[in-house]
């Protein structure tokens, strides 16, 4: 049976990688893995890992696919792409390229070229991928916080009373603002809401969502 390893990174990209390697999966009537290599173990304070988390969840359920997140314990990703295909029987693997400009080229080793040069037998698929300029949004380190409600209107807190916490959950704060605009995140069991701050403040209505 054909084996069909997608891997991902980038979000922005991974919806149209995961496409192709469905694709082919129905084609040869095959299995699509997809492998997410992280390059520092997964951290929930971090709000550009959770961001990416909810993103790949979101996909897992739309393909019907399991997208396995693993730190690898390599220098080098090809290492661990090559190390996971041989010990899942891979027939074919999908990657993205970002097309490279010649200085690019010259300084940089190739995935390409170092997965080639590691496994035999294992047809590599290139898919071409945009070059991503823009960053978005950045966000501090998260820290514990509550939502309690003072004069009708729910506020975050970080005094951590329990007798005034409506919820507890996790405050992620933008860095290009100096007041507490950002979002709060609470988390049940393995699902994540996520409730935008404006000014310390949570809108009713999304509080109405919560049932609190």
């Amino acid at each position: 049976m054909e084996k069909i390893v997608v891997c991902i990174s980038n979000p922005n990209h991974a919806e149209k990688l995961i496409q192709r390697g469905k694709l082919l999966a129905n084609a040869f009537q095959g299995e699509c893995l997809i492998l997410n290599v992280l390059s520092e173990p997964y951290d929930e304070l971090d709000f550009n890992q959770l961001q990416m988390k909810l993103m790949f969840e979101k996909l897992e359920e739309k393909y019907e696919v399991q997208i396995i997140s693993e730190p690898s314990s390599f220098k080098k990703v090809s290492h661990h792409i090559a190390k996971f295909a041989e010990t899942n029987q891979a027939t074919q693997i999908v990657i993205g390229q970002v097309t490279q400009n010649k200085l690019e080229l010259a300084l940089k080793e190739s995935l390409i070229n170092s997965l080639l040069a590691k496994l035999e037998g294992i047809d590599i698929h290139i898919v071409e991928v945009s070059r991503d300029d823009e960053n978005g949004e950045e966000y501090q380190r998260g820290i514990p916080a509550d939502i309690i409600k003072e004069n009708d209107e729910f506020h975050i807190s970080f005094t951590n009373d329990d007798k005034q916490a409506l919820q507890k959950g996790i405050f992620y704060k933008t860095t290009s603002s100096d007041f507490p605009n950002g979002f709060f995140v609470i988390k049940k069991e393995k699902e994540h809401q996520v409730l935008k701050v404006l000014n310390g403040k949570i809108k009713e209505e999304d509080i109405n969502q919560l049932n609190l």
